[in-house]
C-alpha cells in the first residue's frame, strides 16, 4: 500500500502517527528529530508500506456466517 509520510531533517521518513507539534506548532518525530520543511509546508514523500492482511474472497463455500461461542445460530 502507498502512503504519504513526513521527511525528517536527517533524511529519514516518519509515519505521521509518530509525529506531533510542539507549542510553537513545529512538527517533531517522537525521537526528537524535526520534520523537514519546504517554506511553510512539511516535506513529505510517498512510501510503500506493508499491505493490510488479505481477506478470503467470498465464495459460495464461505458465504454462510457461523456463530461464535456456545449458542448455535439457526435460521428460520
Amino acid at each position: 500500500m502507498r502512503e504519504t509520510w513526513y521527511v525528517l531533517e536527517d533524511g529519514n521518513v516518519a509515519d505521521p502517527n509518530e509525529v506531533s507539534a510542539d507549542a510553537a506548532g513545529k512538527l517533531f518525530h517522537k525521537s526528537g528529530v524535526a520534520v523537514a520543511m519546504r517554506g511553510d509546508v512539511p516535506h513529505s514523500r510517498g512510501v510503500d508500506t506493508p499491505a493490510t492482511p488479505a481477506y478470503e474472497p467470498v465464495s459460495p463455500k464461505n458465504r454462510q456466517m457461523k456463530a461464535v461461542g456456545a449458542k448455535k445460530y439457526e435460521t428460520r
